[in-house]
């Protein structure tokens, strides 16, 4: 049922808001139904994404573990996949299956923090403002032990600094590097290519809160190095 013209919506935030809800909430079902209806009144397919991609990343904080973790693994890699195929079928049924699943993931027993809302979360300073101006570095480090720290408290600073400073570039190469140091499985690496490649599939007024959300599964600079590490660091010594 839905139009020839269906890739061809405008953006539209208030949608991006409405899908998102919905997916706090509803089954999968409802959500693909919704997602239908949006397209049927020209709903942009990019505030599509920008939803799925707010979504998956807000579970990290609502439910902590590897089921988040594969709601954002997945729509990275159903984004690819619509990106990547030319079947205008196929890409409307990744576009409702990514709905689906999303809504499939949650996992009410699982809530943590069942009330936290990504397009509520403020900003919050770093402990040094002063040095951080001067220098990026500075307030990088800061955010890598903060994650070590409280994870909710680094989701704030690093909403807060990428607001002052929207190239993400500093934050991303420390991040990766302590995938590098601390990361003890394949999930510690897929999940941070995820985040990485998807940070710029989603519209500027929405990347940094969902980049913000990704410090609750990335590794803080205070965890241990993984056995690798310290063998190389061993066998240099």
């Amino acid at each position: 049922t839905l139009p020839s013209t269906w890739l061809h919506g405008q953006a539209n935030d208030s949608a991006v808001m409405d899908l998102l809800s919905a997916l706090r909430t509803e089954d999968d079902e409802a959500v693909c139904k919704l997602v239908a209806d949006q397209l049927r009144h020209g709903v942009g397919v990019q505030s599509i994404w920008d939803a799925y991609f707010l979504a998956a990343a807000e579970l990290l904080v609502r439910q902590p573990g590897i089921v988040a973790l594969h709601a954002v693994t997945s729509t990275n890699a159903l984004r690819f996949a619509f990106d990547t195929v030319v079947d205008d079928r196929t890409r409307r049924l990744i576009l409702l299956q990514n709905a689906a699943f999303l809504a499939l993931f949650r996992r009410e027993p699982a809530m943590k923090n069942k009330e936290f809302r990504l397009d509520k979360l403020a900003a919050v300073p770093l402990a040094d403002a002063a040095a951080a101006e001067k220098s990026p570095a500075a307030a990088v480090d800061e955010l890598c032990h903060a994650i070590s720290q409280d994870r909710l408290q680094a989701a704030g600073k690093l909403l807060g600094y990428l607001e002052q400073h929207p190239d993400p570039r500093p934050f991303l190469d420390a991040a990766r590097v302590l995938v590098f140091r601390k990361g003890t499985d394949s999930h510690d690496y897929k999940f941070s290519s995820a985040i990485m490649e998807d940070y710029l599939q989603i519209s500027p007024q929405w990347r940094a809160r969902y980049l913000a959300a990704s410090v609750f599964n990335l590794r803080g600079a205070e965890g241990p190095d993984n056995p690798l590490v310290e063998r190389i660091k061993s066998a240099l010594a």
